[in-house]
């Protein structure tokens, strides 16, 4: 008799193909779905940090019965001393549990908690609760000057405090928001009030309907095709020091407003039709996009409020209504947004 041959076991090159294709097609599948469920996490992540940088400033104003200034501007030694400063971020640390970071750094010489190294602490720290998820800053100390040697290394913040209608440059400030440049040296626009420390209080509007602090996005191409000098040595990465330490430039690392959209991004690239060809020209647009709220998360940015709520708004949010949200007594009724 003769014996059969059994046929090995196995599968047809088409049988792998089709195996493979149906795995592509479940990874295509799921993997929007793991990307939405990574961004919410990142999302909620961000709401808690600003919750929580929210309450701080609540215990802030419990302890001392008022905020802290959005920025100090002396001159040290007086009366022809550089500018120095210190950030609001800086009052809060010892009421985000950050006791001992406070405590590191010298409260009557603000120039000297600058250092020359990423690991050097004091300004460069990285503050985890000062950072969302899903900027695009990385989570490490940031160099000065960008380009080049650095001389200085700061760690960065995705926030900014509210400044109002314009917080930046420190001249043109037109100081109506919470937090404002105070100090002997302060500057301010020639039209606008002294700077000054608020309590809630004194936010007329109501707490509800005034913003204290809301996101800032790192991620600007246009703007960073501009002449790195025309910027003060930074790109947009490079705007996100949560302790500038001195200079007017310190106020555009820290403060937000409402002197452009939400998510407002450069609209050209240097040499674009339309683009300034000068810095003098240029100035008012990067003032623009420095204090511009806005996020990487979908359709808008989130916002702690100053009775310590957290809200998502829209980039569809009017300028007109985010000026009002910005302005602690202005008086008028916000609008539905």
């Amino acid at each position: 008799m003769t014996t059969p041959i059994r046929r090995a076991g196995g599968f047809t090159l088409i049988e792998l193909l089709v195996v493979i294709a149906i795995i592509a097609i479940l990874i295509g599948l799921l993997l929007p779905a793991v990307q939405k469920v990574r961004e919410a996490a990142a999302r909620a992540k961000c709401q808690n940090n600003l919750k929580q940088i929210g309450l701080g400033c609540h215990n802030y104003e419990s302890a001392y019965q008022i905020l802290p200034p959005g920025f100090t501007q002396d001159r040290i030694p007086p009366p022809n001393g550089p500018f120095q400063g210190h950030s609001v971020f800086y009052y809060l640390l010892p009421f985000i549990e950050q006791e001992n970071l406070f405590r590191s750094m010298d409260p009557n010489v603000p120039l000297n908690n600058r250092v020359s190294t990423p690991n050097g602490g004091k300004a460069a720290t990285v503050v985890a609760i000062y950072l969302c998820p899903s900027d695009d800053l990385p989570k490490a100390a940031i160099p000065f000057p960008e380009t080049g040697t650095p001389v200085e290394w700061y760690g960065p913040t995705s926030y900014r405090a509210n400044g109002g209608s314009r917080p930046i440059f420190a001249t043109s400030s037109t100081n109506d928001g919470v937090f404002m440049a105070v100090g002997s040296a302060a500057r301010k626009a020639s039209t606008a009030p002294q700077g000054e420390r608020v309590r809630f209080a004194g936010i007329y509007d109501g707490l509800s309907n005034t913003i204290l602090f809301g996101e800032f996005f790192h991620r600007d191409l246009n703007f960073d095709s501009f002449p790195i000098s025309w910027n003060s040595g930074s790109k947009i990465t490079g705007w996100s020091r949560w302790y500038p330490a001195g200079g007017d430039n310190g106020l555009a690392n820290i403060m937000g407003g409402a002197f452009a959209p939400i998510n407002y991004r450069t609209p050209w690239r240097f040499g674009d039709p339309g683009a300034p060809t000068s810095q003098n020209a240029w100035f008012v647009h990067q003032d623009r996009r420095l204090s511009s709220f806005g996020s990487a998360h979908t359709g808008g940015a989130n916002f702690c409020f100053a009775d310590g709520s957290v809200q998502f708004l829209k980039d569809s949010t009017p300028q007109t209504v985010l000026a009002l949200l910005c302005m602690r007594n202005d008086g008028q009724v916000i609008p539905n947004y």
